[in-house]
């Protein structure tokens, strides 16, 4: 009797077994079909997708172009952009030094960087590397500075006359990135922030006290940034590489072109009209002087590998930080002006800043990423252990779609 019982047992659990696995099968054949309508629909040529558990990738595809010219398919190796994402990785590495006793959060930026940085309406309150984390430093970004007096934080990489031809209302960006110059991250964050430099305005500091107030800031990270090349001795580059690419077998990411393969490297492309598009053209790859904050490139491949570790990360399974500084850097950290507190969306991002990532109402912590070129999103839940991703070639709003239709299947997976 007792071994017809087990024996019974086995069967049932097979039977759960097999249904939870068709279940999975018809969730993952059905969101491919909606993302695949959805490419055929939308202004969008490429995007990639991904969704993934804290053990593995449940999910990885790629839809429409990533050349349209050449009649290349964007893949989950395509590599792209990844635009404010990149922020979290500065995340990290920031939590990475206070774990290793190089760096403390509330540690006045002026006691490590070689001048001084401050807010002119609030001369006796110090910035701290928590407020540059929490986008509470008062800190601000008035990028049409360098427009103004023919300078610019962005340059063209590899330009081409084709680019000459690009629509009328994309000309005055064209133009302003044909004017920038390859400069450090040291030389970007002076230019803004020292009173006698070219780039400075009273203007890219707010009229609130540091501490008080929530307004996201690209600055303020880069700073961050150049925090981590003092205290850690190395570049940005060199210390991403060192302690977040290599340990997590990041081929195909980085921060220059040159460090990946361009023959994986997506093309990007804006819109043919600003008010009403009905197709796209192709843009020029570009560099941001503050290029920890936007300038990540990396494909759904490798960019799947960080999520499961943050994920595990946030359940104390992390190999990139103790399980303490995992706790710090998903915990919401800010109860301050500027927050949305009325919206218990699952994705929205103004809810609570925790260092530097978002963290929703409902405890979903995200970020997004959007610049010429590029839109994307990642997510987890620390709960359900699950969590997804996408990238595509094309900042347009129809990309929130993609976020929805994610969402809604990968519940199923």
């Amino acid at each position: 009797m007792v071994s017809v019982s087990i024996c019974c047992l086995f069967s049932l659990v097979s039977i759960a077994q097999n249904k939870k696995s068709d279940h999975a099968v018809i969730a993952k054949d059905s969101l491919t079909q909606a993302l695949t309508r959805f490419s055929q629909q939308s202004l969008i040529p490429g995007f990639s997708v991904a969704i993934v558990s804290d053990k593995e990738v449940l999910y990885s595809k790629g839809f429409g172009m990533a050349d349209i010219k050449k009649g290349i398919p964007f893949s989950p190796e395509s590599i792209n952009w990844v635009a404010s994402i990149s922020k979290t990785f500065v995340a990290l590495s920031i939590l990475k030094l206070v774990e290793q006793g190089k760096l403390n959060l509330d540690q006045p930026i002026n006691q490590i960087l070689p001048y001084s940085i401050v807010n002119p309406h609030f001369r006796n309150t110090p910035i701290t590397v928590r407020h540059l984390v929490t986008h509470t430093s008062s800190i601000i970004d008035d990028a049409f500075v360098p427009y103004y007096i023919g300078e610019a934080d962005i340059c063209i990489v590899n330009d081409s006359k084709q680019y000459d031809s690009l629509p009328a209302y994309l000309q005055p960006n064209l133009a302003y990135y044909r004017m920038g110059k390859k400069i450090s991250l040291d030389e970007h964050i002076q230019k803004y922030t020292q009173p006698k430099a070219s780039w400075y305005t009273d203007s890219t500091f707010l009229n609130k006290e540091p501490g008080k107030y929530f307004q996201y800031s690209n600055l303020g990270a880069a700073i961050a940034a150049r925090i981590v090349e003092i205290k850690s001795g190395l570049s940005f580059i060199d210390f991403t590489k060192k302690y977040i690419f290599q340990p997590l077998e990041m081929k195909q990411t980085g921060w220059n072109f040159e460090d990946i393969d361009a023959k994986l490297v997506s093309k990007i492309y804006a819109q043919n009209d600003e008010q009403k598009p009905t197709s796209v053209v192709e843009h020029p790859q570009y560099y941001m002087t503050n290029y920890p904050v936007s300038g990540l490139k990396t494909n759904a491949i490798d960019i799947s590998k960080y999520l499961i570790e943050m994920i595990r990360g946030a359940n104390g399974q992390g190999k990139l930080l103790k399980q303490s500084s995992y706790q710090i850097l998903f915990k919401p950290q800010l109860n301050c002006d500027g927050l949305n507190k009325t919206d218990s969306s699952i994705f929205n991002g103004k809810f609570n800043i925790a260092t530097l990532w978002s963290v929703s109402a409902k405890g979903t912590v995200l970020h997004f990423g959007g610049n010429t070129g590029v839109y994307s999103f990642i997510y987890f839940n620390p709960k359900t252990k699950k969590g997804a991703l996408a990238i595509a070639n094309l900042r347009d709003n129809s990309f929130g779609e993609i976020l929805s239709l994610v969402n809604k299947y990968e519940e199923s997976f």
